[in-house]
């Protein structure tokens, strides 16, 4: 069986994000009740890269 990161990242293109922290948001979402927002965390497009800085913005 292939490990999930050799799978998704190597053979699919997968971009995946790991390791967020949500905590700030999460205490906004319960403050004002909306818990709806557009989560963007674009990499750089680096060929053959397996990793990226992120800039990451939650819009409410």
């Amino acid at each position: 069986m292939i490990p999930f990161h050799m799978l998704a990242l190597r053979d699919m293109g997968l971009l995946l994000g790991e390791m967020f922290d949500f905590e700030d948001l999460a205490e906004d979402c319960a403050a004002d009740g909306v818990y709806e927002c557009m989560f963007v965390a674009c990499p750089l497009n680096i060929p053959g890269g397996v990793g990226s800085p992120l800039n990451p913005i939650a819009v409410k």
